[in-house]
């Protein structure tokens, strides 16, 4: 089922070449794509997939591929990074600076794909025998791509610039900062679009993990929580949780199946990062048709005893976090033995006796790890990445609902949560405020580690300070508010003479 869609991104990877031998009478090869490509139906939609390309590029940090899901954990109470890559390092322990490589790719990242949708945008008007309501779909799925891609660099850099058309000339590349303000109304804008667009609010199995009209409202949704305008927020996921029986949203009935690779793109599935093992064989470097479709981030985590690289180890804190509670028959949390692998009786992981092979004190990642599994020589793994689950959207909502003082209102969202990891019924009935926060931070927490949500939860909750400092986990005491976002690269700020570097950078 994802091997259509993971094809169109292979083929949409080849439109990032832009180089070809001098002795070829093709002409300017940077005027191949203006004038030999964007004529035809087919050419816009391999424009979109080099959008989707550009979110898992292993040699350029996609959002979602292993070096930028290792960054959100790894800076976060709850990960501890391993030291042999310095700059991953370096974020871990907070002493990171604007040119610290991988944030600095980051960044170059996001604006690729920002100038791949653009381009979509651009020239999608001059294509000629096209129906329109293709085109205006590709369109709508190039601007939730486009603000996707502005949402995340808003919040891990704050004020960037805005780029929404091709450059053409030296005037319009250089460009000064706009305010983080202006930078969320551009991320609206785009979500805006495309959730009032003709895009499908479900697409065929062979389509799934493109972008849909309900992710573009959840996305919508997501950004008004983030900038703290709880009465839109609400409006928005309410439009998905009160008509789950037309859109088919749920939770999957077993927390695990989430990650166990036969449930993808379930009714969970909000928007879902794709990986299958099809194209090349080549993980870093090469041409994109020699690269892998699939991702390493298996490998990178798992121990050394298997073949690992042993660079993401969860914590004792996170542990704690997950045993705080345990289900109504006195079981382990479900998330926790899905999440995590420590010495429990009868945790098997890599086909081993948990403490014989890893040790009594020992505690790995099992989410997404393949862990049912030991092909040593072959890493590559094809499990998906969420970027958003039906789960966030309960409780964003819930949050959304409890910021206005509606506690009685949140309450059956979060039970909702809570009755899948089959916890004990709890009264909710006269919660304050301050309660039902502290309920929904922990659930959050336990919910979605190793998903990349934790820090910017800590961050907008005004937590971020406290709980790092207070767990006294690694570099704990570089802390600072100066590392609550990236700083700009220095690459930018000694090529663009109109940057400037964010505050306190």
């Amino acid at each position: 089922m994802k091997k259509k869609l993971i094809i169109l991104f292979f083929i949409g990877g080849l439109l990032s070449i832009s180089s070809c031998s001098e002795d070829l009478d093709l002409g300017n090869p940077n005027k191949l794509t203006n004038e030999s490509f964007w004529k035809t139906s087919a050419d816009l939609e391999s424009g979109v997939g080099t959008i989707y390309n550009a979110l898992v590029d292993n040699n350029n940090a996609g959002y979602w591929e292993i070096q930028s899901m290792q960054l959100k954990e790894n800076r976060t109470e709850n990960f501890i990074a391993r030291n042999d890559v310095p700059g991953r390092y370096a974020v871990a322990t907070y002493k990171n600076s604007p040119s610290t490589a991988e944030t600095t790719a980051i960044y170059k990242t996001l604006y690729i794909g920002i100038f791949r949708a653009n381009q979509v945008i651009h020239y999608a008007p001059q294509i000629q025998g096209i129906d329109e309501t293709k085109r205006e779909q590709l369109v709508a799925e190039a601007s939730f791509l486009r603000g996707l891609n502005y949402f995340c660099l808003v919040t891990e850099y704050g004020s960037v610039p805005i780029f929404t058309d091709i450059v053409t000339n030296q005037e319009d590349y250089f460009k000064a900062k706009s305010t983080e303000a202006e930078v969320w109304n551009q991320v609206i804008a785009d979500f805006e679009l495309a959730a009032t667009s003709s895009l499908p609010e479900n697409y065929p199995a062979a389509y799934k993990g493109r972008a849909t009209k309900n992710a573009a409202i959840a996305y919508l949704g997501k950004t008004y929580l983030y900038m703290k305008n709880w009465v839109k927020a609400e409006e928005q996921f309410t439009k998905l949780v009160n008509n789950e029986g037309t859109n088919g949203y749920g939770l999957l009935d077993d927390y695990a199946q989430l990650f166990d690779g036969k449930h993808e793109n379930s009714k969970e599935s909000v928007f879902e990062i794709q990986f299958s093992k099809v194209g090349g064989t080549i993980i870093w470097g090469g041409e994109p048709s020699q690269r892998t479709r699939a991702t390493t981030m298996a490998q990178e985590c798992a121990p050394g005893e298997v073949g690992g690289w042993f660079e993401l180890l969860p914590s004792k804190t996170l542990l704690d976090a997950m045993l705080q509670e345990k289900t109504a028959d006195g079981e382990f949390d479900p998330r926790a033995t899905a999440t995590l692998a420590w010495n429990y009786p009868g945790c098997v992981y890599y086909k081993a006796d948990f403490a014989t092979k890893f040790g009594a004190n020992a505690i790995w990642i099992r989410k997404n790890q393949n862990w049912w599994n030991n092909d040593e020589g072959d890493w590559k793994s094809e499990l998906n990445e969420y970027a958003m689950r039906y789960a966030d959207v309960l409780l964003m909502l819930a949050e959304a609902k409890t910021m206005q003082g509606n506690v009685a209102e949140a309450a059956p969202l979060v039970k909702r949560i809570r009755d899948r990891a089959k916890l004990a019924d709890i009264s909710m009935v006269g919660w304050n405020q301050t309660q039902m926060m502290d309920e929904i931070m922990h659930q959050r927490n336990v919910e979605f580690a190793r998903e990349g949500l934790h820090w910017y939860d800590l961050r907008r909750w005004g937590t971020l300070e406290t709980v790092i400092k207070g767990s006294l986990r690694e570099g704990y005491n570089n802390f600072s508010a100066k590392y609550n976002y990236y700083p700009i690269p220095s690459s930018e700020l000694n090529n663009n003479p109109k940057m400037t570097p964010n505050a306190p950078w």
